[in-house]
């Protein structure tokens, strides 16, 4: 693909972020919550429950990170933290009643945006959007997954010596 292509994707996909992320902090603030712990409860209602250790990994975060957030949600009595009766060291988070009530407040929020901004799609695309950014995820977790942390050097750091 040439290189004018690849900029006006990057393009996209930046403004994409920024709607996409305004939109989050704008709606979890409205329910109390940090973007973290509205992320962290949106995995957990999907998932039911859920270890530490998953959760960590499925939002790409370090368990102490991770950790720091459910205390907050701990605090605001959203999810449960139990340590596992076989393993001490295996902790599963789980919601609390008030906690699904949140999740469900903000599936319903989220649910009723998207809906919104899908019905400004031409009925004859919307499904073409919706798998066209399945496929586009998909390819994205895959060639993370298979690139590690970094791709070829760094760049450098201005007064940085080689």
């Amino acid at each position: 693909m040439d290189i004018q292509r690849i900029q006006v994707l990057r393009e996209k996909l930046r403004l994409l972020e920024r709607e996409v992320d305004d939109r989050f902090r704008f709606d979890s603030r409205c329910c109390g919550l940090t973007l973290a712990q509205c992320h962290t409860l949106l995995e957990v209602g999907n998932k039911g429950e859920i270890s530490l250790v998953e959760l960590a990994s499925r939002l790409s975060l370090d368990a102490s990170t991770l950790s720091r957030t459910i205390n907050g949600l701990v605090f605001l009595g959203l999810v449960n933290r139990l340590a596992s009766e076989k393993d001490r060291r295996y902790i599963v988070i789980s919601l609390t009643d008030e906690g699904r009530k949140v999740f469900d407040e903000i599936e319903k929020t989220f649910n009723k945006y998207f809906s919104g901004v899908l019905e400004l799609i031409p009925v004859e695309k919307r499904e073409a959007v919706v798998e066209s950014i399945s496929l586009f995820s998909e390819a994205l977790r895959k060639y993370n997954d298979s690139t590690g942390c970094c791709l070829g050097e760094p760049p450098s750091v201005k007064g940085e010596k080689k």
